[in-house]
């Protein structure tokens, strides 16, 4: 089975309050390629399970999270939601979701796992959501009613979490983040999907729903 990754390039960085931000020293930086997925007319069977929207929407918006987070489970919650219905649905925003588990929070890796194999069974989004609802009670427990909740196949789920895969992507975006400054979250880049360039804006720290909609209009009127 195919598993494509987002690793996207960030730019700037501009602090404001969220999680707690990990020690520049506790992941080891690297430099992957560019994000392939998140180009302009990739197929959209071939779009990870972890991106919303047309492959070919004008502006993306990448989301850097902890499923621990308080701020990015508000984001989850009363932004997200929004920004699907008015930007994501209508074709205008590709939206992707990488992980950023920081270490402060001990569950936040092992939740990022369960949710990518349960993104593999086509319920990323909603099991994500319900993990954010559930962040202070993560565990064995939680993620085993959750799959029941979602009908999801416990034994696939299990091979998913135990062959390492999926635990390397957290650990490659987390590599990622650490390489190019990013150590707290949420971190959001947002910008036009130009062919193979990236959104150039970083914004660090839970946005009102107004914030995200006045750059999107911005860059949706600086269309050519």
């Amino acid at each position: 089975m195919s598993r494509p990754m987002l690793r996207p390039l960030i730019a700037s960085l501009a602090l404001v309050a969220g999680c707690a931000a990990a020690p520049p020293a506790a992941v080891a930086p690297s430099a992957p390629p560019g994000p392939a997925a998140l180009q302009a007319g990739s197929p959209p069977g071939e779009a990870p399970f972890n991106l919303l929207g047309r492959t070919d929407a004008p502006v993306t918006i990448i989301e850097f999270s902890d499923l621990q987070c308080p701020h990015c489970a508000r984001h989850a919650a009363q932004v997200l939601p929004e920004l699907r219905r008015n930007y994501i649905d209508t074709g205008k925003v590709r939206y992707a979701a990488l992980d950023l588990p920081l270490p402060v929070h001990a569950d936040a890796f092992p939740a990022a796992v369960v949710a990518r194999c349960a993104g593999e069974q086509g319920r990323f989004w909603e099991f994500r959501e319900a993990l954010f609802m559930a962040r202070m009670r993560l565990g064995e427990e939680t993620y085993a009613a959750l799959a029941r909740q979602f009908g999801l196949d416990a034994d696939r789920l299990a091979a998913c979490r135990s062959d390492g895969v999926q635990a390397a992507d957290v650990r490659a975006e987390m590599a990622f983040a650490a390489g190019h400054g990013i150590r707290a979250t949420p971190t959001f880049m947002i910008g036009r999907s130009s062919g193979e360039q990236l959104p150039g804006e970083t914004m660090v720290g839970a946005r009102p729903y107004e914030e995200f909609a006045r750059k999107i209009d911005a860059l949706l009127e600086a269309q050519p």
